[in-house]
């Protein structure tokens, strides 16, 4: 997609002091594909997968609520075999499932809606995704690949794909940590993408990239970051979602400790006109909303 403006979206997004909490676009069961052939924009769509395939695909998606596709590959392939994962982001049983194809025709006969309801094929592997399609906007390429290549030459390179656009490329690079669903924002090759993974394979959250966990709506999302900013408590598992509640343009959302059953109340207002940006290269501004936290209490 070319750039029209001067200014990338990150930049923009960047000088206007977007805050990233509560962008994470909601994904509760997510298709991962192995495509080693030229990106597109519009990857799935104009990928020479068979027809059957992608109207399979599609017909699962259609199927299954909040679920999403992404194409993924690695830069170096070392197995002949294309991969498939199914990741379940659910709040208390994340789960991966991975399978092997000799041909995109093999996922003709996978029974994806009761493999997701099984503990056959389950893997016990954590895997990240990096947007690089840099053919959807220009940051992704610019700033994701740098960052995956980095990434694919240290500890973490076998489990860590390229992929497709993610959503929120104003936020490039940009990555999932999976079957968890965290997303993260602004990352940089180097240390710091590494760092984030350490934490997540240590079962923990860094709020200064997070964007917000798949699972959750966007006010959740941004209800748990202030939750976690207050508490200092960065487990993954130590909240769990008890009740939402919005009227007009606050929320009320409540969290239960799994620890000590402590349940915390967050109240948040919702600005619609926060910030003026650019969403992606070539845009016109528009105004992107923004959380703000009214009242923190413990019940």
């Amino acid at each position: 997609m070319p750039t029209k403006n001067k200014i990338l979206c990150y930049e923009d997004s960047l000088n206007a002091n977007e805050e990233m909490y509560g962008t994470a676009p909601r994904v509760d069961v997510w298709f991962l594909l192995e495509y080693r052939g030229h990106w597109s924009g519009k990857a799935f769509k104009d990928s020479k997968i068979p027809k059957a395939v992608k109207s399979f695909l599609n017909k699962e998606l259609k199927a299954i609520p909040n679920s999403r596709l992404q194409l993924i590959k690695k830069h170096k392939n070392s197995d002949e075999r294309l991969k498939f994962y199914l990741a379940v982001s659910d709040e208390t049983k994340p789960r991966l499932y991975e399978f092997e194809l000799n041909d995109y025709e093999d996922l003709l006969s996978l029974k994806i809606r009761k493999v997701l309801k099984s503990k056959k094929h389950m893997s016990d592997e954590r895997i990240f995704i990096v947007c690089t399609n840099g053919e959807y906007d220009t940051c992704c390429g610019k700033f994701g690949m740098p960052v995956y290549l980095d990434i694919a030459e240290g500890k973490y390179g076998s489990r860590t794909w390229e992929t497709t656009h993610l959503g929120g490329h104003r936020f490039a690079s940009t990555f999932v940590c999976l079957p968890h669903g965290l997303f993260y924002g602004r990352v940089r090759e180097g240390r710091v993408a590494e760092e984030l993974m350490e934490q997540y394979e240590a079962g923990r959250v860094n709020l200064s990239s997070y964007r917000g966990r798949s699972c959750h709506n966007s006010e959740v999302q941004a209800a748990e970051y202030y939750l976690r900013k207050e508490t200092d408590i960065f487990e993954i598992s130590e909240f769990t979602l008890k009740n939402s509640q919005k009227a007009d343009k606050k929320s009320t959302i409540k969290f239960l400790s799994q620890s000590d059953e402590t349940t915390y109340k967050i109240k948040l207002r919702q600005d619609k006109n926060a910030v003026k940006i650019i969403k992606s290269c070539g845009d016109k501004s528009s105004f992107i909303p923004q959380f703000r936290l009214l009242d923190y209490s413990v019940i």
